[in-house]
């Protein structure tokens, strides 16, 4: 038997695809008001967090994850703003037949198993009220004050436009507990380390969709200039608060000339990056750490470069075909080469001549999958599906 939550989750999204989008939109706008008002709160919570989180030895990655300035509290409010102003998703034409008609609904209730990013929380509970789903929210211990606090100003949200509170819920419950319930959840989001990924995965018996982070790989054509490799790989790592697409795997293609590889490797160490390199390249650069096997599939998530080498681009194609994630990039003057690349490669994500960069708030999604039944930037459409009424 499901616990009350879930019970009271599961009413509450039948609620809610029924309330008209006004009401949606007006729960919604307080959601926006409550986080303005609730900053000061937040950021005393989220110290909490981080004090406590140190003394659990808690990972500097997920730390950094879990950090709230004025500045990210900002971004999440122009971010809910343009969520807010975006057209009604139910309202997306349809293809119709004379015999039959269909239309979007919300999938139901949704979960979000989340590792230190609690913005990711908030951007989720602004979604799923624009499409009509409930949420239930789980953060772990690393985040426990902090989830507190967004629970209370989503629960005041609610409360002002009178939409039934288990229609957002922070859940206390293991993942472990529930989500190996088939009939829990209609979709459940994890967002963390690949150690925690692995554990919902290896619970779950609901359909799980994992947002992917770090483990880009990058393809260098020699035709291109070491400069324009070295700020690709920089600019991927600058994003905030997380890199979710950060170029953490460097294949090099035979006709690099190898000066212009020293040259980034020894540019990239001066900035700080650890660096590892395969079998092939570690002949010419025997001071470099060998990369273990068990690297390839797996992102970093910090200032670390794996370079690999492959003869050509085919090649290194299927190399990422084995081991890439959710994107992927090429550098190359040619256009045959661009072209080969971002039609053979099967990332659901594709940067060419360009760094790989989630623009969460220009695209109004909270991140991208590398694989299962939603590849790719998962927005508001991947929390609707399709009914198809005959007549």
């Amino acid at each position: 038997m499901l616990p009350e939550p879930l019970r009271g989750a599961r009413a509450a999204s039948t609620h809610l695809s029924q309330v008209s989008y006004t009401l949606r939109q007006e729960a919604l706008r307080q959601l926006i008001e409550e986080l303005a008002t609730a900053e000061p709160l937040l950021l005393e919570q989220n110290t909490l967090d981080l004090e406590s989180s140190r003394d659990l030895a808690v990972s500097q990655i997920v730390l950094g994850w879990l950090r709230l300035t004025h500045e990210r509290l900002q971004r999440i409010r122009q971010w809910l703003e343009r969520l807010y102003q975006a057209a009604d998703p139910w309202q997306q034409p349809c293809p119709t037949q004379p015999d039959r008609f269909q239309y979007a609904v919300p999938l139901g209730v949704v979960a979000l198993v989340y590792e230190g990013l609690p913005t990711l929380s908030l951007m989720l509970a602004g979604m799923a009220l624009k499409t009509g789903n409930a949420l239930v929210l789980w953060s772990g211990e690393s985040s426990r004050y902090t989830a507190g606090a967004i629970a209370s100003l989503i629960e005041a949200a609610l409360s002002k436009s009178h939409l039934p509170q288990t229609a957002i819920q922070t859940l206390s419950l293991s993942p472990a507990s529930w989500l190996a319930d088939a009939t829990a959840v209609d979709l459940a989001l994890v967002y963390g380390r690949s150690r925690f990924v692995a554990e919902q995965r290896a619970a779950a018996r609901c359909p799980l969709i994992s947002l992917s982070l770090g483990n880009t790989y990058l393809v260098w054509d020699g035709s291109v200039s070491p400069e324009s490799v070295l700020n690709c790989i920089q600019h991927s790592h600058q994003a905030n608060p997380d890199r979710a697409l950060a170029i953490e795997k460097v294949i090099v293609l035979s006709n690099v000339n190898p000066s212009h590889l020293a040259f980034v490797i020894n540019e990239l160490t001066q900035a700080g990056y650890k660096q590892g390199v395969d079998e092939h390249l570690h002949r010419s650069y025997p001071e470099i750490p060998l990369v273990d096997a068990s690297e390839w599939p797996l992102p970093y998530l910090d200032q670390r470069l794996a370079w690999h080498y492959e003869e050509d681009l085919t090649t290194a194609i299927h190399w990422i075909h084995r081991y890439g994630s959710a994107a992927s990039a090429i550098l190359a003057s040619s256009y045959e080469n661009c072209r080969t690349f971002y039609q053979q490669v099967q990332t659901p994500l594709v940067f060419v001549n360009r760094p790989p960069q989630l623009e969460r708030l220009d695209a109004l999604v909270i991140g991208a999958a590398a694989r299962g039944f939603q590849r790719g930037l998962f927005g508001l459409g991947q929390l609707l599906s399709t009914k198809q009424v005959y007549l």
